[in-house]
C-alpha cells in the first residue's frame, strides 16, 4: 500500500531534472539569504510532498547556482530525522543512514514560487 503512495512521488522527483539548463547561472554559497529562503522553501515542499511522516532537512549543501535571480538549482544531501512531521519538538536529531542527494529547482518570481526536484 505504502508504494502506492510513494511511487508517484519519486516518479515525479526523477523524471524532472533531466535536461537541466545550465548556461547563464552564477554559483552561489549556502549562506546567501536568497540560497537560504530557496532551501527553506524546497525543504519545506519536499517534506509536504513526502509519504514518509517523518521530517527530512539538509545536512550538507553540495552545490547553489542562480539564473538571473528567479531560478536557484541547489544540489544538498538531505537525510530523514528523528522528529514526525507537524510535531513542535525543537531539534530534531538525524538519522545517519541514508542519506539522500537531491537536486531542487526553485523558480522565484513576484506572482508565485515552484519546486521542481530529483532525488538520487
Amino acid at each position: 500500500m505504502m508504494w502506492k503512495l510513494a511511487f508517484p512521488f519519486l516518479a515525479a522527483l526523477l523524471a524532472v531534472g533531466f535536461g537541466l539548463d545550465t548556461e547563464g547561472f552564477t554559483e552561489l554559497k549556502a549562506n546567501d539569504p536568497g540560497v537560504q529562503t530557496a532551501l527553506k522553501f524546497a525543504m519545506d515542499e519536499y517534506n509536504k510532498a513526502s509519504p514518509d511522516v517523518y521530517l527530512y532537512v539538509v545536512v550538507k549543501v553540495i552545490r547553489v547556482q542562480r539564473k538571473v535571480g528567479y531560478k536557484y538549482i541547489l544540489t544538498v544531501t538531505i537525510a530523514r530525522t528523528e522528529c514526525i512531521k507537524d510535531s513542535e519538538d525543537g531539534p530534531c536529531p538525524v538519522f545517519t543512514d541514508p542519506e539522500y542527494q537531491c537536486r531542487f529547482v526553485v523558480y522565484n518570481s513576484k506572482l508565485k514560487t515552484c519546486i521542481l526536484s530529483q532525488a538520487t
